[in-house]
C-alpha cells in the first residue's frame, strides 16, 4: 500500500479514484438512464456490460483509494475511460465539449490515468 500523500503521482491516483465514486453511485440512483446510455451505445447484453462497468469502477476507486496496484489501476482505468469515450462520441454524435455531452472529459480522465500509470511507485 503506498501512502505517500505528498507525492503528486499519488494524490493524482487519488482524484482519478474519487472520480469514479459518482459513476459508481449512478448505476445505482440513475439506473434507467445508465441502462438507456449503454442501450444507445450499443452494448449488449446491457445489464451485462454495465454491472461489469460496475465491477470495473469499484475495483479501480479501491486500487487508487489504498495506493495498491497504481500501475494496473491507472493501466485498466485509461482504457475503461478510452471505450467510455468511444461509447459517448458514438451517443452525443461526434461531440467532444463535456458541457454538450461529449467525451472531452472522458478523454482527459485517461490521459490522467496514464500518468498514474506509468509513474506509479505500485
Amino acid at each position: 500500500m503506498y501512502l505517500e500523500l505528498a507525492d503528486p503521482i499519488r494524490q493524482l491516483g487519488l482524484i482519478c479514484g474519487l472520480a469514479y465514486v459518482p459513476h459508481s453511485l449512478a448505476k445505482f440512483t440513475a439506473r434507467d438512464s445508465v441502462f438507456g446510455f449503454f442501450q444507445a451505445a450499443g452494448f449488449r447484453p446491457v445489464a451485462l456490460f454495465v454491472y461489469f462497468s460496475l465491477v470495473v469502477e469499484i475495483t479501480i476507486t479501491v486500487c487508487m483509494m489504498l495506493g495498491i496496484f497504481m500501475t494496473f489501476a491507472g493501466s485498466i482505468s485509461a482504457i475503461f475511460m478510452l471505450s467510455a469515450a468511444a461509447a459517448v462520441l458514438k451517443v452525443s454524435r461526434g461531440k467532444w465539449s463535456w458541457n454538450l455531452g461529449g467525451c472531452e472529459y472522458h478523454v482527459f480522465w485517461a490521459l490522467c490515468s496514464l500518468i498514474v500509470a506509468f509513474h506509479a511507485k505500485s
